[in-house]
């Protein structure tokens, strides 16, 4: 069957290193696709305000983002899925659960609708890094505190124990919560319907479009069930070889080179 929607991660996928991409490729592209009868799914655990500021000159009606690692889902500017976490599921986790052995010296940025909170204390050098990412980063003294419709919880350590915190959590929470790996020594907590799969799906859904009919590029623990599911899936170049084993397919090159718009613009050909 013919491929109707594809889906791609942005960090280490879509974008460059430095959180730019090809914009001139990207709407030619993007156009092609339209013509094509094509949705484009920008899909990534960063906040949909960042995104909406990136992607801002590049809008079009057949262009979906999913924000916060699923949490939101967003049509023509417009929320289609919230999942934020609920009052009761982040209350527990303010005072209960964030005191938990594991979690006692963990640097926490909970995801809101209007902004982002950490707790006051954190090491600058780590609040520099987070306002690359995280936008209207709000330092608080009490993170109970916090009003605001909360998408997910972004909790950081060293790169190389993220899939012990991932395992930790997710045993803790016993289906409450869910815990992924966003890359870069950062593990999302969300509701425990969300997610990048759960997200492709509820647009695939709305638009009648069948796992067959996907592809799907990634480089990262998050993006791997994704891959799995679609159809023809594409890891980059440049992900580690555990997601590339997930995949179909692995891209010629890499994010640096704008290896998803590549490969899409190959596949127009026999799409």
């Amino acid at each position: 069957m013919a491929i109707k929607l594809i889906a791609t991660d942005l960090n280490g996928t879509l974008l460059h290193n430095d959180q730019t991409f090809n914009q001139s490729l990207f709407k030619e592209t993007l156009q092609a696709l339209g013509q094509r009868g094509i949705r484009l799914v920008l899909s990534s655990g960063n906040q949909f305000t960042h995104l909406e500021k990136l992607f801002h000159d590049v809008m079009a009606d057949n262009l979906a983002i999913v924000a916060e690692n699923g949490a939101s889902i967003y049509l023509q500017g417009k929320q289609g899925f919230d999942g934020s976490l609920s009052a009761e599921d982040l209350h527990h986790f303010v005072t209960v659960d964030r005191h938990q052995d594991f979690l006692k010296s963990a640097y926490v940025i909970l995801v809101g609708q209007q902004g982002s909170y950490t707790e006051t204390g954190a090491p600058q050098v780590l609040i520099d890094a987070a306002e690359k990412f995280y936008d209207n980063l709000q330092q608080v003294a009490d993170l109970s505190t916090v009003e605001d419709r909360i998408k997910k919880i972004s909790i950081s350590t060293v790169p190389g124990e993220a899939t012990k915190l991932v395992a930790d959590l997710n045993a803790y929470f016993d289906g409450k919560l869910q815990a992924h790996d966003s890359g870069y020594g950062v593990v999302d907590v969300v509701a425990a319907n969300v997610g990048k799969l759960p997200a492709v799906q509820w647009l695939a859904d709305r638009w009648h479009v069948a796992a067959d009919e996907i592809m799907a590029f990634g480089d990262g623990a998050n993006d791997v069930p994704l891959l799995q599911f679609a159809k023809q899936s594409w890891a980059m170049s440049n992900a580690p070889a555990s997601v590339r084993d997930a995949a179909t397919h692995v891209t010629s090159v890499d994010n640096e080179h704008d290896g998803v718009l590549t490969t899409i613009q190959s596949a127009l050909m026999v799409i």
